[in-house]
């Protein structure tokens, strides 16, 4: 074999056999949820400070507000197909922690179309845990809707003829990096 070519295939084979220096998405929490009966996991994924999942605090307002987005495997940080949002506000009132503006949207076609429930068709929300810790927010709680589809998630347009119940339950403890204060 002559030098040239060995010194080749030995190039090959040392940048094949190198380990790769890819990073791996972080999984902070998830969410499962029963879609018309069949049980499914969402997961709460980071990938070098990027998610698609984020909270907010505003002090002054004694306002919090949350946007969990469920990717269909622990793989995904910035997935549309396939994935359930959940977002909820809550206000800190004498003690109290009072959730608002709870929505649920499964994007079984990216944002082209899927299923959206919230608080005004009926949706049952309660948030068990909110406690903020060195290493993010804990967040866990439970929610059971009925969605109705549509096929312009983006513009909230919903076909109230057809329904799919959505129930389940969340837990995640966001990171710091993604919680924004204002």
């Amino acid at each position: 074999m002559p030098f040239s070519t060995f010194r080749g295939a030995a190039c090959a084979a040392v940048i094949a056999l190198a380990p790769t220096m890819a990073s791996a998405e972080e999984v902070f929490g998830s969410i499962t949820a029963s879609l018309d009966g069949v049980e499914r996991t969402w997961f709460l994924t980071s990938n070098d400070d990027e998610s698609q999942s984020f909270g907010m605090t505003m002090e002054m307002a004694n306002l919090q507000s949350f946007s969990l987005w469920g990717q269909p495997s622990a793989e995904g940080v910035k997935t549309f197909d396939d994935t359930l949002l959940l977002s909820f506000d809550v206000m800190s009132v004498g003690g109290q922690t009072i959730p608002l503006n709870v929505s649920l949207t499964y994007l079984a076609d990216g944002w082209k179309a899927g299923w959206l429930a919230n608080e005004e068709g009926g949706m049952a929300f309660s948030l068990n845990a909110l406690e903020a810790g060195d290493g993010g927010v804990l967040v866990e709680g439970d929610f059971d809707a009925t969605a109705n589809y549509s096929e312009a998630l983006a513009e909230g347009v919903v076909d109230a003829s057809r329904t799919m119940r959505i129930d389940g339950g969340f837990s995640a403890t966001l990171p710091t990096f993604l919680i924004e204060k204002r």
